[in-house]
């Protein structure tokens, strides 16, 4: 999920949540989960180790962004999936990061952003 030099590497958790009420294994597009550390290819002598969740209506699936490698399996049909994440905060150097000389503006709404989220969070566990 991560990808580098982009605001994705902030995401803790995914959620996704299936809004297909008719849907077949035929239908493709499952959510494949990698016990294995994910990876085009198995180590030697081993199978590859991942379970695949049905994009079935109602389905909720929760997981860590980081920790947990997935990919979505090519779909058939049109799958209606809600999809979000949960971020950590911005620090200064994600700011560092995320933004070149050029983008100024895009550090000062990320600065923004990281004071909106502190504050809010304060306010939460300060009641």
């Amino acid at each position: 999920d991560a990808v580098q030099g982009s605001a994705s590497v902030l995401r803790c958790f995914s959620l996704l949540l299936y809004l297909n009420e008719e849907w077949g294994e035929e239908d493709g597009g499952q959510l494949r989960i990698h016990l294995d550390g994910g990876g085009d290819e198995a180590p030697p002598n081993t199978s590859p180790n991942y379970f695949d969740v049905q994009p079935q209506g109602g389905t909720l699936v929760l997981f860590k962004s980081d920790a947990i490698p997935h990919e979505v399996l090519n779909t058939n049909k049109e799958r209606m999936v809600v999809i979000g994440w949960f971020n950590r905060a911005v620090t200064a150097a994600d700011v560092t990061n995320l933004t070149s000389e050029e983008d100024r503006t895009k550090a000062v709404l990320l600065l923004v952003a990281a004071g909106l989220v502190s504050v809010g969070l304060g306010m939460i566990f300060m009641g």
